[in-house]
């Protein structure tokens, strides 16, 4: 974000309660981001998505060079593009709302090996004496001997060491330990065997998602959620990576994750009523990018060739190292990358439908911000990634929003427009679910052509229907009105535009085109795939016969699509609550075929011929 210089600071009042100083020198956007407000932003601040909107009730803004900051036509201004030059009073902005990432498979969880990485011991120490005398470490070997048969002692953590010396004066009849398979990590007074959880993390570039887990029984006991809050750098990767080329960019891109894992780790704990002390075990599972900046390393060189990561595996690590405030005896796992912009979110999502384990030829496609493809079983695995999820996610659309309240998620067409909002409430702006049933719509009603073309508005307006009148050009761009201003929560039109289609025009080929290229790779036709899983919240609200429609989903695969929810999410669980995945990650790892498309040489060609829409739909 442009940002000037001084050393000023003002106050920003909202509706006239005061809220906090700010440097006048930053945009308001970054001013609001650091406060914990976020708002859209998809553009990461370039002015281009128009969503970051504030009313300013009174007080002065202006623009980079200090002139006046003139009001758009709806009174408002963009956060990112203005600076304060005084004490302010902002309309309460309307905060980026968080989307679903879908339900966590509960049939991947059934019949799982229950094996968590940590586990308690309860002992009943006996304590040295003048007569026998003996460390307090002698002591804890002899009470571990005296309950499970072992020839070496288990290691014993500096941390623990320094709990064990807080507790014993006391003399307390039972100790709990924590432990690992050959290290004890933390020493409790009493019997706290029941207080034993954990915290599975799904990091993706545009909501975050938590878990908390029963470790004692494998109950996920709650979920909670949060928009990430980077999300103001830009909707994308590569806008974040730019964002994360300085080292205050990326420090405040690092804080900015570490801080919204610790707000879902509260809410969690709120929920259940639990202390963050009986929390003792995370995984994190994102792809790339979001695990270089949770760790503070800069993920610039996923851009310079040869375009890998710093690292892809990384040992148990301490709460400390990222800030997690969970017990500080704790461990927390990161789930291993595959490469460059493959990553730990796609191998969790592999171990979520055991597609790792199965026979079946299986085509899993995440559609989330970025889009990932897997094709492959047990024998063979080849994956890829396409920059495709931004447009899902409702980013890069001229009314987009992600499936959040007020969100319109169902388009029917017919003699007139009928949308259906999220929670029912006016339409906001519409999410990827909308978009793609109402271009699919749009298609079958013969408004727009194969080619994405929106017909002449003069033939439109012959029609002896209603859809005429919703066909205008707007800033000399066609548009067709889903639901006009006066209807809508924003005072707007909510529209689909010729560019509009155009962005999913480029998004369904890209992935088509990725679907294709795999499949050449691993010498298959559409008919020997036997299941097609479609991941994320995207997919749980995605019309199959709308998808069929633009071509987003091959024909040919009709019948064999299912919907698995947060595929990434039931991943990070199920390292939660077992030793063993760890090697299956690393099989994943050792076995996935990473394929660049953008390198491919029949890429090019293939995307350009699958941008049309299938004839007919």
């Amino acid at each position: 974000m442009a940002a000037r210089t001084g050393g000023k600071t003002v106050t920003i009042y909202i509706n006239n309660t005061p809220a906090w100083e700010v440097p006048a020198h930053e945009t308001l956007l970054s001013s609001l981001t650091e406060a914990g407000m976020i708002l859209e932003a998809s553009c990461g601040g370039q002015s281009s998505c128009g969503k970051c909107r504030i009313k300013l009730l009174s007080g002065q803004v202006v623009d980079r060079l200090g002139n006046p900051a003139e009001p758009m036509d709806d009174g408002r201004h963009l956060a990112c593009q203005v600076y304060p030059a005084e004490d302010l009073v902002l309309e309460r902005p309307v905060p980026a709302q968080v989307s679903s990432k879908g339900e966590i498979g509960d049939q991947f969880l059934e019949d799982f090996d229950l094996s968590p990485p940590v586990k308690k011991n309860l002992l009943r120490p006996v304590y040295p004496t003048l007569e026998h005398n003996y460390s307090l470490q002698e002591m804890i070997q002899q009470g571990i001997r005296a309950i499970e048969d072992r020839e070496e002692d288990l290691s014993i953590a500096i941390s623990a060491l320094q709990d064990l010396a807080r507790i014993a004066p006391e003399k307390p009849d039972e100790i709990t330990l924590l432990r690992t398979s050959d290290q004890i990590i933390a020493f409790e007074a009493g019997d706290t065997l029941a207080s034993l959880y954990g915290v599975a993390f799904d990091i993706g570039s545009t909501t975050v998602a938590g878990m908390l887990v029963d470790l004692n029984n494998g109950k996920i006991l709650a979920a909670a959620a949060e928009t990430n809050p980077q999300a103001a750098y830009g909707a994308d990767v590569i806008s974040r990576i730019k964002a994360a080329r300085t080292e205050a960019g990326l420090n405040t891109l690092t804080s900015a994750i570490r801080n919204c894992l610790n707000d879902i780790l509260e809410k969690l704990c709120a929920t259940e009523g639990i202390s963050n002390q009986d929390i003792y075990w995370a995984t994190a599972a994102g792809n790339s990018t979001m695990e270089h900046l949770l760790m503070g390393v800069s993920p610039e060189y996923l851009t310079i060739s040869p375009y890998v990561p710093v690292f892809k595996d990384l040992p148990l690590l301490p709460p400390k190292v990222i800030d997690l405030a969970i017990n500080p005896g704790g461990r927390i796992r990161l789930l291993p990358n595959i490469a460059s912009f493959v990553g730990a979110d796609t191998v969790a999502a592999i171990l979520g439908v055991d597609q790792d384990l199965t026979s079946k030829l299986t085509l899993l496609i995440d559609l989330g911000t970025n889009g990932e493809i897997v094709l492959g079983n047990k024998d063979k695995i080849l994956v890829s990634s396409t920059a495709a999820g931004p447009a899902f996610e409702g980013a890069q659309l001229s009314s987009g929003m992600r499936a959040a309240n007020g969100a319109i998620d169902q388009v029917t067409i017919t003699d007139d427009v009928y949308v259906h909002t999220i929670k029912d409430e006016p339409a906001r702006g519409i999410c990827g679910s909308g978009v793609i049933e109402g271009i699919a719509g749009l298609l079958k009603a013969g408004v727009i052509t194969a080619s994405g073309r929106f017909i002449s508005k003069e033939r439109l307006a012959l029609w002896p229907n209603k859809l005429g009148k919703r066909l205008k050009v707007e800033n000399g761009q066609k548009e067709f009105v889903l639901v006009p201003a006066q209807h809508s929560a924003t005072g707007r039109d909510i529209s689909i535009t010729q560019g509009d289609i155009r962005e999913i025009q480029l998004v369904k080929s890209s992935i088509f085109t990725g679907v294709e290229i795999l499949m050449e790779n691993y010498g298959i036709t559409f008919a020997e795939i036997e299941e097609v899983l479609i991941a994320g919240a995207f997919g749980n609200h995605l019309d199959l016969g709308s998808a069929l429609g633009i071509g987003l989903v091959p024909s040919a695969l009709r019948g064999k699509v299912i919907p698995v929810g947060n595929a990434a999410g039931t991943g990070a669980v199920k390292a939660l609550l077992s030793e063993p995945i760890r090697e299956r990650c690393r099989s994943i790892v050792n076995k996935a075929l990473f394929i660049e498309l953008a390198n491919h040489p029949g890429f090019q060609k293939k995307f350009i011929n699958n941008l049309s829409f299938p004839e007919g739909s």
